[in-house]
């Protein structure tokens, strides 16, 4: 009897996180689809603690976990060590000057003067929403956590764990690359990449109660994620180099072979 998987983009079921995934089951090249067991995607694992969660961790038997966060946030919730799994880190959003835009208590004194620099260069002030999209649409390109991630994709390091600290801005963005590049459709892309917010639910209406308009479009993004944002990313892609498959053969040297050769290993 045939394997049964969950629908694609369903939440891993565990007891200390949410928006833990994988991205196997969706319709990609050729009429194929992306393979299960190999790609996931989630948020800090110092939360998976219990019995139960470690197990489930362990049942991925992964290669590779590639962590996208910063070194402050990677210090205040470190990743447990797992057994047969190399571990790497690589900031996946950068300052101006390349340095690691650092999302924990230490670095939010630093995100604010980088803002401002922000401003100053732009010849006025943004709200926090329009810089978080020009942060967004800067993401794809030169991204070292996102060539170290392809890399480790072409040399098939699987199955492979690639996560930030709430599995939703870096993390999502690296889902929809990492789906594009095999072939899977820019709406099922974004579908994937929006499915946050259904499993941030909780969180976000938290947060957003008794905010104005205003406060609540940029909670929104700061708790789950933006459409917008993400299509914004998408559309600079375009708008730069007039396909995805044009962008993925300059930035990252997949040509025509490379890319047939990494869906054939992701896809069945």
């Amino acid at each position: 009897m045939p394997q049964q998987h969950p629908a694609p983009g369903s939440e891993i079921a565990l007891q200390g996180a949410v928006n833990f995934r994988e991205l196997g089951g969706y319709p990609a090249a050729d009429g194929r689809t992306v393979r299960y067991g190999l790609l996931y995607r989630g948020g800090n694992m110092d939360a998976l603690r219990t019995p139960a969660d470690r197990a489930a961790l362990q049942s991925w038997h992964l290669c590779e976990v590639l962590d996208l966060r910063s070194a402050g946030e990677a210090a205040q919730h470190p990743d447990p060590p797992l057994p047969g799994a190399q571990y790497r880190r690589i900031c996946a959003m950068r300052m101006a000057d390349g340095s690691e835009m650092d999302f924990s208590a230490a670095g939010i004194g630093r995100l604010a003067a980088e803002k401002a620099a922000y401003e100053k260069a732009l010849g006025r002030p943004v709200h926090d929403y329009e810089w978080f999209a020009a942060l967004y649409r800067q993401m794809p390109f030169g991204n070292p956590a996102y060539h170290t991630l392809f890399t480790l994709l072409e040399q098939r390091r699987a199955p492979l764990l690639f996560h930030c600290t709430c599995g939703k801005d870096r993390t999502g963005i690296a889902a929809m690359l990492i789906l594009l590049a095999l072939g899977v459709g820019r709406a099922d892309a974004l579908t994937d990449y929006m499915l946050t917010n259904r499993y941030r639910r909780a969180v976000i209406a938290a947060s957003l109660r008794g905010k104005t308009a205003q406060e609540r479009k940029l909670l929104l993004s700061v708790e789950g994620v933006s459409r917008p944002m993400a299509e914004g990313t998408l559309d600079e892609i375009l708008q730069r180099f007039g396909s995805f498959e044009a962008y993925f053969a300059a930035e990252y040297g997949l040509d025509a072979a490379r890319l047939q050769a990494l869906r054939d290993f992701y896809l069945e």
